[in-house]
C-alpha cells in the first residue's frame, strides 16, 4: 500500500514479488509468462494473478498504461487466448455506503 500511496516503482516492483502462491499457480495459466513478460517490457512494474485466477493484473504507471495494455493483448493472442484486456484507474475512495 506504501509504494501505491508514494508512487516508489521500486517498491511496487518488490511487494509484487509474490513467492507464496503465484509459482505455483500460474503454471495453470496458458500464456502466463509471455503476457508477464509483455506486460514488463512494455513498462509494468509488476504483474499478479487476481482472485482466483481469470484475472491478471499488471500494475504501471499512466505514461506506460497504453503500452501495457497493447502489449498484453498482443501476448494473449500470440499464446491463441481470447481475453479482455483494459485499463483501469485505481479507486481512490474506497468502498462506500449508500443509505
Amino acid at each position: 500500500m506504501r509504494a501505491l500511496a508514494t508512487g516508489d516503482r521500486d517498491w511496487l516492483r518488490c511487494a509484487l514479488q509474490d513467492k507464496i502462491h503465484q509459482p505455483y499457480r500460474r503454471s495453470l495459466i496458458r500464456g502466463y509468462e509471455a503476457v508477464q513478460k509483455a506486460a514488463m517490457n512494455a513498462g509494468a512494474c509488476g504483474m499478479v494473478i487476481s482472485g482466483a485466477g481469470p484475472t491478471l493484473l499488471a500494475l504501471t504507471d499512466v505514461t506506460n498504461v497504453d503500452a501495457v495494455v497493447r502489449e498484453m493483448a498482443t501476448a494473449w493472442m500470440d499464446v491463441g487466448v481470447k481475453a479482455d484486456v483494459r485499463a483501469i484507474a485505481i479507486d481512490t475512495q474506497g468502498a462506500q455506503v449508500s443509505i
